[in-house]
């Protein structure tokens, strides 16, 4: 499966938009494209190892409804992480 990721972390992935990952979770999927790219996890992640409010996580299969690190993924499934604009 990919990871499908928005510009700002593809400087930390060296350029690579959607990488291939592997993992029965989206959190286990996470940690693949961890391994991948050492410190990419410190941009989506607070110190409490909560997601940063400026990300959302979606399945290609759900469309607009946000998930969870524990939803279980599927081969071919496609994890999109979007970020959020922020201001005030």
């Amino acid at each position: 499966m990919r990871v499908k990721l928005p510009p700002i972390l593809q400087e930390p992935s060296g350029g690579v938009e959607a990488p291939e990952v592997t993992g029965r979770t989206v959190g286990e999927c996470l940690e693949s494209l961890e391994a991948q790219f050492p410190g990419i996890k410190d941009h989506l992640f607070d110190r409490q190892g909560k997601l940063l409010r400026i990300y959302g996580i979606y399945l290609d299969a759900d469309g607009l409804r946000p998930i969870e690190l524990d939803t279980t993924v599927r081969d071919g499934d496609e994890i999109v992480i979007l970020n959020f604009l922020m201001g005030g």
